[in-house]
């Protein structure tokens, strides 16, 4: 006697929404279908003069019931794999009565769903706009495209890269950090850059470009011991003496500040500021 398998109508609500969505998709990107869906349904990459450009995912739901409100409740576990992508992620919503599909950025939101995952519920409810359609030409999906392009910048801002924006010649300058954790991350990120630098005039001798890389990074950040014996080191060898001791001095006193590093290490590297110190 054969078992009857049963495909219930949200299941078939969910697959043509999937399909409806990729149809439209397919009008400026290359949308590919996870196998597994982690909370994400496509990966797609935007088509710019027939050529593969900027990443993004799709989440695509289906409803019949898409009233005023427009509103989906999505799993907290959910929202937070969205975002820690490090591409934008788009919901998109398949209206089974109209026939239409609304979308909606989930970085335009980080900040606002961020401090909802923190409360007790377990779901987060995400309103939709009904203003934005997803249609099936590339023209009439203008303001997506330019959305993609912008989250993407938004999603490096909050990891610490700031990048010019525009496609034009001439471009815009970055986008300002938004919270204390991206302007501490952009901190850590010149930091590290200046570092690289730095190396890079120290294999070249190149005595002026680490002095200026130096002195740059000892007034940006005045807490970092290390800045100030870089500075030291370049004073030192391009003869300002006063400079190179005053510099030292500095990074000795940042040390003696400092009174949470154990003792021991600490003393480790005072005498070795004392001794580049000497003949100066």
């Amino acid at each position: 006697m054969s078992s009857q398998v049963k495909v219930p109508w949200s299941t078939r609500l969910g697959f043509r929404a999937e399909d409806q969505v990729r149809s439209r998709l397919l009008g400026f990107s290359i949308p590919i279908k996870y196998e597994i869906d982690p909370g994400i349904d496509f990966y797609c990459e935007l088509i710019e003069n027939d050529t593969p450009s900027t990443q993004f995912y799709v989440q695509a739901k289906g409803t019949k019931h898409f009233d005023d409100n427009g509103g989906q409740s999505i799993k907290k576990s959910t929202v937070r794999y969205w975002l820690n992508q490090l591409f934008p992620v788009f919901l998109v919503v398949y209206d089974e009565n109209s026939k239409k599909c609304y979308w909606m950025s989930i970085e335009d939101r980080r900040y606002s769903l961020l401090e909802q995952i923190d409360t007790p519920s377990k779901t987060i409810y995400i309103k939709i706009e009904k203003s934005h359609v997803l249609e099936q030409e590339r023209e009439a999906n203008r303001e997506f495209i330019d959305k993609i392009r912008e989250d993407t910048l938004s999603i490096q801002m909050s990891r610490g890269i700031a990048s010019f924006r525009g496609q034009e010649y001439v471009k815009k300058i970055p986008m300002a950090p938004r919270s204390d954790v991206e302007v501490s991350l952009l901190k850590e990120m010149i930091r590290s850059n200046s570092y690289s630098l730095i190396q890079h005039y120290g294999a070249k001798d190149d005595l002026e470009s680490i002095y200026d890389l130096c002195s740059f990074l000892a007034r940006f950040d005045k807490w970092h011991y290390n800045h100030f014996v870089w500075l030291g080191m370049a004073c030192k060898q391009l003869g300002r003496r006063e400079e190179a001791r005053n510099s030292f001095d500095k990074a000795l006193e940042i040390c003696e500040m400092d009174k949470t590093w154990p003792r021991k290490s600490m003393e480790k590297i005072k005498e070795s500021i004392r001794r580049a110190r000497e003949g100066v």
